[in-house]
């Protein structure tokens, strides 16, 4: 969003006359904007000046604002970027996929790369449990979150699990669904990933911006394999939470 209209709308939402100081009327209406994503996460803020002058306050109140949100946790200050906002999504590995979990954050969309068949390699014929040569699905694609790029998703699939990979769009599990098939075991492991040109690229970062990989593999109540693949993740837009029943 543009300046100008942001600091419209946090001034509709100011009143002198109210019993509330206005630095916390500042933060709450930022806040608001947050909510109603006119503000998303990594978005900066307008400058401490500029506030000031377009929203007629003064600099203390603007910096007071900008304190409380800190604290908070809403906000990080960034040397020589200015005020980050910091709205990481909370993703629980063990609640479905990413279309599911994430279709209220934002826009989602995605950029693909790949959707092909191919021969599985020894590799491939290990991890999903087919012989050597049988046919996979490979779909590749950057997602979006509200135009951002957040991940970097590549997944194999046993081709009769997928056998037209070149007409998929969406989500995956819902489509499954759609057809009678049901993840029902999924097996992660999560490590720190230094990203390559390539990948830096894809998800428009800078050199030195350390990636989570993801490693998925899911099985249906039969057992079957029915992916397994990876996923590079922005590691400050995500929470990552798990939830484990001790037996």
């Amino acid at each position: 969003m543009m300046p100008q209209p942001l600091l419209e709308y946090i001034k509709a939402r100011l009143n002198a006359e109210a019993p509330a100081p206005l630095y916390m009327q500042l933060k709450q209406a930022i806040e608001a904007a947050m909510a109603d994503r006119l503000l998303t996460h990594g978005s900066i803020l307008p400058s401490e000046r500029k506030m000031s002058q377009a929203l007629e306050l003064s600099r203390v109140t603007v910096v007071k604002a900008l304190e409380a949100l800190q604290e908070g946790g809403r906000v990080i200050k960034r040397h020589g970027k200015g005020t980050e906002v910091n709205q990481p999504v909370s993703y629980n590995l063990a609640s479905g996929g990413f279309s599911a979990q994430l279709q209220h954050a934002g826009t989602l969309s995605d950029r693909w790369l790949v959707r092909e068949k191919l021969a599985a390699d020894d590799v491939l014929a290990r991890e999903l449990e087919i012989a050597v040569g049988d046919r996979v699905a490979k779909i590749k694609r950057v997602r979006l979150v509200d135009s951002l790029p957040v991940s970097i998703e590549t997944m194999f699939i046993p081709a009769r699990f997928l056998p037209r990979p070149d007409l998929f769009e969406g989500s995956l599990y819902a489509h499954w669904a759609e057809n009678g098939i049901f993840p029902d075991l999924q097996d992660y492991s999560l490590t720190v990933h230094v990203p390559s040109a390539e990948e830096l690229s894809l998800l428009d970062l800078p050199h030195g911006v350390p990636l989570m990989k993801i490693t998925l593999k899911s099985r249906n109540a039969q057992g079957d394999v029915l992916e397994y693949g990876t996923a590079f993740c922005l590691s400050n837009y995500f929470n990552f939470d798990f939830r484990v029943k001790l037996q």
